[in-house]
């Protein structure tokens, strides 16, 4: 000891002693960290339960029958009984819900048969959104025809209205309606 040699013992034996820079740098890493996952515990809770965002559901299928048509004359009268038979089915796929109050995309297969006989067909036809209020769904195909769809009747009700705009020059009612229920 009297030759000035000192020899120092320390917990960390064999290893390096942290220097304050390192310590401040670890300590922020740490809180920087912590801000990370409450930031994304945050996001997801809030996600989850955000009243405006309903959760993703599948598409619905409503499939049903067609049950008769209805035909307003050139003068606006109900045909009774109309010109022919109509029965025929149908399927209306409605995409998932995204937006409230608006009716998400659909597409219908529809298949008529006139007096038992196959008269037209439509495999998958894409439907333009127009409104959904209480339960009803209305959809546009084209300028002249409107699909309907009331979820509120048990079972659903299903329209299909064509509004002619030939002036009766090709068929001898103005307007027709098949109407349906779902299975």
């Amino acid at each position: 000891m009297g030759n000035g040699l000192r020899l120092r013992i320390t917990e960390n034996d064999g290893h390096k002693p942290k220097t304050r820079k390192e310590n401040h740098i670890m300590k922020n890493r740490k809180n920087i960290l912590t801000y990370i996952v409450a930031a994304l515990s945050i996001l997801v809770t809030s996600a989850s339960s955000s009243p405006g965002a309903p959760p993703l559901q599948p598409p619905q299928n409503y499939t049903g029958m067609l049950t008769h048509g209805e035909f307003v004359s050139c003068d606006g009268q109900i045909l009774n009984p109309p010109p022919y038979s109509v029965d025929g089915t149908w399927v209306l796929n409605i995409d998932t819900m995204t937006q409230a109050q608006v009716p998400p995309p659909a597409h219908l297969t529809m298949v008529v048969f006139r007096d038992r006989s196959p008269y037209l067909l439509f495999p998958h036809i894409e439907l333009t959104p127009i409104s959904l209020q209480d339960g009803v769904y209305t959809y546009t195909y084209g300028p002249q025809v409107t699909l309907t769809l009331d979820t509120n009747t048990t079972p659903a009700t299903f329209s299909w209205h064509v509004e002619f705009d030939d002036n009766c020059t090709l068929r001898s009612y103005e307007s027709l309606t098949y109407v349906g229920v779902a299975n």
